[in-house]
């Protein structure tokens, strides 16, 4: 009798069958019974919770004086608390991504799948609580492209669901006809607040700039953003100053109180001609429900 071994290659098996790409999990029973429930019964528990917009209103004066604060940066910037960005997570010690309902966590592909925790629920980056992984989810059609950042999604199932605070909150994901040149999202994490310092910062900071077209951004003088693709999007200022940084990627961008989109890549950070690369992330909203069925 090969009990929770088989099952769990049963499930593995069948995800591979559908959704093309290999997954990898863990062999205990929390997550065994998660990937039954979702993978093989397909059920959708009801969501009890609010998201992040719907207890949030919007911050006014985050958006209205922005242009004039040049130093209000992640590189540098200014310090924020958790319960303005509840829905944060660290993914292991140098990414970032965003909890989009208890037990799910949406980061960037290019920050891999070797994790073994995400940490979430504190300002300080010293004092997040761990939460184990069951699985991670890459997009089958990640690095299969000609832009190494394309399809740049990776979701992560948790053995323990995310208790629902002012500190730990879910985040709804936005709408792709939000996502347009002139659109000011908000950027948060713990990545560097100097372009290849040390170590990462140990409170949140967070950042806003402006989204540009693809034609400024494709014209910029680094070989990266000349294949921009519809699953990306970009944001920055003609002079820089305002950025993400190292250890911000697969970390939130925030539009009108839901996800956009992810930290990407980028050239430096916060470099003159340089612009922030974010992944689309209303597009794969089809791709999101296929795997974690939820309504979303």
């Amino acid at each position: 009798m090969c009990g929770f071994v088989c099952l769990l290659l049963f499930v593995l098996t069948s995800v591979h069958s559908y959704h093309e790409a290999n997954y990898t999990g863990r062999l205990t029973p929390e997550c065994i019974d998660k990937y039954y429930r979702t993978f093989v019964k397909r059920t959708v528990p009801p969501r009890n919770y609010q998201y992040f917009h719907e207890v949030s209103q919007e911050d006014g004066e985050e958006n209205g004086d922005e242009f004039s604060e040049i130093a209000y940066r992640i590189v540098g910037g200014k310090q924020i608390t958790i319960e303005q960005a509840p829905y944060q997570v660290m993914y292991g010690k140098y990414c970032g991504g965003s909890l989009i309902a208890p037990d799910w966590v949406l980061t960037a592909a290019h920050c891999k799948e070797k994790e073994e925790f995400v940490y979430l629920g504190s300002t300080h980056r010293s004092e997040t609580i761990p939460y184990r992984i069951c699985a991670h989810f890459t997009h089958p059609r990640y690095n299969k492209t000609h832009h190494s950042h394309d399809y740049d999604y990776q979701l992560v199932l948790l053995e323990h669901p995310v208790p629902i605070t002012k500190f730990t909150r879910p985040i709804a994901i936005g709408h792709t006809k939000d996502i347009k040149p002139g659109a000011v999202i908000t950027i948060s994490g713990w990545g560097h607040a100097v372009y290849k310092q040390r170590k990462m910062e140990d409170i949140l900071r967070k950042v806003t700039v402006p989204i540009i077209t693809t034609d400024k951004c494709m014209v910029a003088p680094h070989e990266m953003y000349h294949n921009i693709t519809d699953r990306m999007f970009c944001a920055g200022y003609e002079d820089g100053d305002k950025d993400s940084c190292q250890g911000d990627s697969g970390g939130p961008a925030i539009l009108n109180g839901r996800l956009a989109g992810l930290v990407s890549f980028g050239v430096g950070c916060g470099l003159k001609e340089f612009p922030g690369v974010y992944t689309n992330i209303p597009l794969m909203r089809k791709w999101i429900r296929s795997i974690v069925s939820l309504p979303l």
